[in-house]
Order: structure tokens, then C-alpha cells, then sequence
């Protein structure tokens, strides 16, 4: 479903590319997380999957339709999160198609199931950050996309919520879908993801099934302070040791 090999990004003018030598793959029904440090490319990384950015050098094949949930947006016009919801629905039906019953259906199950029905009539623009980031994943889901795309989706969210987005991609990935994220947060990695990529500035990166290449070694490497995994009885946890001068 997707094969991404040898890939290169430059921004224009630069010296030297953001990111090379990316290389991973994904079938139906396998969820993948992208760890790095900030500016290492995961962005960078999601817009060339979207044809959003040209590569420099290597191939990307994606099968089937995508959907993407940016970090943020912006709207000039003020709709309300049922306007908003609804336009996932534009992929299938086309961009100016009318929206049908079954389409501010399939609106109603994806708010609830991400917990924004009740603010269905509200303005998305005096929506939190965190309500118009689950606003925007209940878009993509009425997509009904072959790959779901998400840029760090759960950055502003409380752990309930984080949880609902969590549950969210597990669900489209049961459903024979790909699911790719970026985060900050290796735990979220380590227990949603089959697959990971570790990515660093100007530095090769690391590819491979998330129990094996989310391990001590590779996480101090990747965000240069030491980190720890340790065995719990519902899963393992993964802790970073903060420098005594952050302690109060």
C-alpha cells in the first residue's frame, strides 16, 4: 500500500537536504509512527507523502486515497463543525458535489465517535485547539481514506483525548487502512504502532517494527538524553530522565 524508498528533501537554496535516505513500507491494516527531535523533517517528511513538497531524489507509491489532519487551519469563512465535518465527505463525492443523508450520517458517527457531537452546530473557529484538532480527524474519518495522514494529532489534547485519537487510528486500522502519525511521544508509538520511524537531522534514519526499534539505545541517540523502558503489567512504559537543574 505504500513503498517509500531512498527518499531525499531540499529546501530551496539550501546546502544541505532536511532529510535523506528515508526508506520504510506500510500494508493495509498497520499503523506507523514518525519520532524526532523538533526540525528534524517530520513535517517536511508528511507533505511529500501529501505531493505537497518535491522530493530531491527517490520514490514515494501510494495506493488508494489519502486524508490528512494538519497540526492546525485556518478558515476565511465561519463554519459551523458540521460544515466543516462534512467536507471529508468531498473526496468521494466530489468538490463540488452536495453533500447527501448518508454523508452528515456518517458527520454525526464520526463526531461521536471522537466526542464533539454536542458542539456540532458550534463555530469552528471559537472551537480550543484541542476540540478543532478532533473536529478535523472526525473530517478525515468521513473520508473514508486507504491512508490517513496526521500530523502530531494529539499535541494539544488532554490523555482522554489523546486516548480517543489513539482508539480512532487503531479503529481505521482494523479496517484494512494505513494509518502514518507523527509524535513526540514514543509511549503513543511503542502501544498504537506496528512500525516506526526514528528521524534526525542530517543523520540516516531508522526504520523497523516498533518493539524492537523503540528500545533505550536508539531513544537517548534520537532526543540526546537518557531514556529508559521498563516492563509493566499492562504494557511497558517508556520515562525520560530530566536533568536535576529542570526539577524544582
Amino acid at each position: 500500500m505504500i513503498e517509500v524508498e531512498n527518499i531525499s528533501y531540499c529546501y530551496p537554496r539550501a546546502r544541505q537536504p532536511i532529510f535523506e535516505g528515508h526508506s520504510f513500507s506500510l500494508k493495509k491494516g498497520e499503523i506507523m509512527a514518525v519520532l524526532g527531535p523538533n526540525g528534524s523533517g517530520k513535517t517536511t517528511l508528511i507533505k511529500t507523502l501529501l505531493d505537497l513538497l518535491p522530493l530531491r531524489s527517490g520514490t514515494i507509491k501510494i495506493t488508494g486515497h489519502r486524508s490528512y489532519v494538519p497540526q492546525e487551519t485556518m478558515s476565511p469563512f465561519d463554519y459551523s463543525v458540521r460544515e466543516i465535518v462534512v467536507m471529508g465527505a468531498s473526496g468521494q463525492n466530489g468538490l463540488f458535489a452536495a453533500p447527501g443523508k448518508s454523508d452528515f450520517k456518517h458527520t454525526e458517527e464520526a463526531l461521536q465517535k471522537v466526542g464533539m457531537l454536542e458542539l456540532i452546530d458550534d463555530s469552528f473557529a471559537h472551537l480550543s485547539g484541542g476540540q478543532k484538532q478532533m473536529v478535523l480527524i472526525a473530517r478525515a474519518l468521513v473520508s473514508n481514506p486507504d491512508v490517513m495522514i496526521l500530523d502530531e494529532p494529539t499535541s494539544a489534547l488532554d490523555y482522554h483525548n489523546q486516548d480517543k485519537v489513539l482508539q480512532s487510528m487503531a479503529d481505521v486500522a482494523r479496517q484494512g487502512k494505513a494509518v502514518i502519525f507523527t509524535t513526540h511521544c514514543p509511549l503513543q508509538a511503542l502501544h498504537v504502532s506496528h512500525k516506526v520511524l526514528l528521524v534526525k537531522k542530517f543523520a540516516k534514519s531508522v526504520y523497523g517494527n516498533s518493539k524492537d526499534i523503540l528500545n533505550e539505545e536508539n531513544l537517548s541517540q534520537l532526543y540526546q538524553l537518557p531514556i529508559s523502558r521498563h516492563a509493566m503489567e499492562g504494557g511497558d512504559i517508556i520515562v525520560p530522565s530530566y536533568s536535576t537543574a529542570a526539577r524544582a
